[in-house]
């Protein structure tokens, strides 16, 4: 089980309400019963945390707590120890005191991690307060299949039991890994980043102690033993170890797809938390584009995206989360020109409803992999139980994206979730980076004629690459764009000293011609273009009015429209104090 502050816990983002159990005072019966229950881990969601000292409502703590008096602090704690020794086979949680929110309200804070020699029974009376009522000491079987404690049935009981005979694979311990696997650097960024309160001690704690403090390695006669997640979440190569524990993507460059041979291929190794945090900053940078539309008689505008990040990163989240590490099969990610595959393996467990899972109302009683599942919470890269299939439905649907598909196979051997490209966009990535080239091409020959600029050496370069992208007929990458546009900024300011030494009249007559010369639309940047499609005719902005809407600083803005006034598609209406824009002209449709 992993350290959790009690500030983390209070929030309610990182673990789920029915793991927490809250209780106003001291009440020996329901705290055994619950620390039971969370050692049977029946949702096998690694137990639970019990404060002593904050009343709850319907589950939500009410704040500030009314604590515990601090002369009675010991008595409890050893009331619980004894107690606890009631417990078959004998289970005792982590006891610690918090002072919480200030020094002077003290709070009892037990960690129940799950336990691994269940299932575990405890007495239905502790503790009698009327001396003269016989306890009733019958054991029974604690569970908590909500967000309550209760006796198992006969059923629950059977499951238990073959729960505990079968321990989940990333809590496993691997016989063969050792500690010098394990890199020290990946366990600190994952205590930062997940705000553990572990982190502020760390640096005069050896590895061993960090790696027993998260409940990834058990300590033996011999030395230190460990668990598969360990393996999983801090060492460098996981798949060496546990096969299978990769991402590879593919992405293929035209319609032809499998059938072609134009395509790209990628491996993500490393920690698997890690893995995720790569293949999206992939997506980020090469996938995903946006799209600014301006609504007529609004001041903002609509911004949409070709695939929603958010549904992206469920759909991957969930597919390392559930895949399972027993098989060798890695996580894929197929990257087509009109939708995106990712299949783990296998699917979803045969109770499940498909039609249920499609709609975001499947619940999943039982998780594959517990530990993994709360690491990732801590890390805020899933959030409560079943709630992965609603988050991807929900940001592809504010997105005006088709909904997704889900599909496995009859012995549910595999799923592959199909995130479709916006229709939108799908037009608008019909061009290719050939012709993009060729715009560039283009403007940096006008330009060349305007300034006298050498544009040979250029020229030659760019019909090399060009005809490759022909060729191969590969579409637009944010790489060709930023190309367009980091070569654009370069000659503007290259030839800003010979604009100004020109004499002004020659100079604007130049200007004229070169506008009505070029395409603007072919020379435009992505932000020069969501500037004026955000911007009314005949009407003038500020550039602290731009830079709210565009949500960038106030320096950035108003270079871009410097350049937009340079290419004399802008015009300045207003003293410098109280600068404002205008368009002055459009550009060619």
């Amino acid at each position: 089980m992993i350290p959790l502050k009690i500030e983390t816990l209070l929030e309610g983002k990182v673990v789920e309400r029915n793991r927490v159990e809250y209780k106003k005072g001291w009440n020996p019966e329901d705290t055994i019963h619950a620390i039971c229950a969370f050692a049977n881990d029946y949702a096998n969601v690694n137990g639970g945390y019990i404060v002593i000292g904050i009343e709850a409502q319907d589950g939500i703590p009410l704040l500030p707590p009314v604590g515990i008096e601090s002369n009675r602090l010991d008595e409890i704690q050893q009331k619980i120890i004894e107690y606890c020794n009631h417990i078959e086979p004998h289970y005792f949680p982590s006891i610690e005191v918090i002072d919480y929110p200030d020094k002077d309200t003290h709070l009892i804070y037990l960690k129940c991690p799950s336990g691994d020699a269940g299932p575990y029974r405890a007495p239905r009376d502790i503790y009698g307060k009327n001396k003269d009522k016989k306890l009733n000491k019958e054991k029974v079987y604690w569970i908590r299949p909500s967000a309550l404690t209760m006796p198992a049935q006969q059923s629950q009981i059977a499951e238990l039991f073959e729960k505990f005979n079968s321990v989940p694979f990333d809590d496993r311990v691997h016989r063969k890994a050792k500690i010098d696997i394990i890199r020290r650097a990946y366990v600190e960024d994952y205590l930062i980043d997940s705000n553990s309160s572990l982190a502020e001690g760390m640096n005069n704690q050896t590895l061993e102690d960090l790696l027993l403090s998260l409940g990834v390695a058990n300590e033996t006669d011999t030395g230190l033993e460990l668990r598969n997640i360990a393996i999983l979440m801090f060492s460098d190569r996981p798949e060496k170890w546990i096969p299978g524990a990769q991402i590879n993507l593919v992405r293929f460059f035209d319609s032809d797809a499998e059938a072609g041979d134009n395509f790209g291929e990628k491996a993500f190794t490393g920690p698997i938390w890690k893995q995720v945090r790569d293949v999206l900053d992939y997506f980020t940078t090469n996938i995903i584009t946006e799209r600014v539309n301006k609504i007529d008689g609004r001041a903002e505008v609509e911004r949409t995206f070709n695939y929603p990040y958010n549904a992206l990163e469920e759909a991957i989240v969930n597919a390392v989360f559930h895949k399972s590490y027993r098989d060798s099969s890695p996580v894929e990610i197929r990257i087509y020109i009109d939708e995106i595959k990712i299949i783990n393996y296998p699917g979803p467990d045969g109770y499940i409803d498909m039609k249920k899972f499609s709609e975001g109302k499947a619940r999943t009683r039982k998780y594959r992999n517990r530990r993994i599942g709360e690491f990732f919470k801590e890390l805020d890269l899933s959030e409560k139980q079943s709630t992965g299939i609603p988050k991807i439905l929900k940001s592809l649907k504010d997105n005006g994206s088709p909904m997704p598909l889900f599909e496995t196979d009859e012995n549910r051997t595999f799923l592959e979730t199909t995130i479709r490209i916006r229709e939108e966009e799908a037009k608008v990535s019909s061009k290719t980076n050939y012709e993009v080239i060729n715009m560039l091409a283009e403007f940096l020959k006008q330009f060349s004629q305007k300034y006298s600029l050498q544009f040979d050496g250029i020229s030659s370069e760019l019909n090399k690459l060009s005809y490759q992208m022909k060729k191969h007929n590969i579409p637009p990458s944010d790489e060709m764009k930023e190309l367009l546009k980091n070569i654009q900024e370069v000659l503007y300011r290259s030839a800003e000293s010979a604009e100004k030494s020109a004499e002004s009249a020659e100079s604007a007559e130049k200007s004229a011609d070169f506008d009505n010369s070029v395409d603007t639309n072919k020379i435009l940047s992505k932000r020069h273009q969501q500037i004026l499609e955000l911007m009314e005719s005949n009407r003038e902005y500020s550039a602290q009015e731009i830079a709210e809407q565009m949500n960038l600083k106030g320096p950035r803005i108003r270079q871009l429209l410097k350049e937009l006034v340079d290419m004399n598609i802008l015009e300045i209406t207003a003293a410098t104090k109280n600068r404002r824009y205008r368009i002055k002209r459009q550009i060619n449709e």
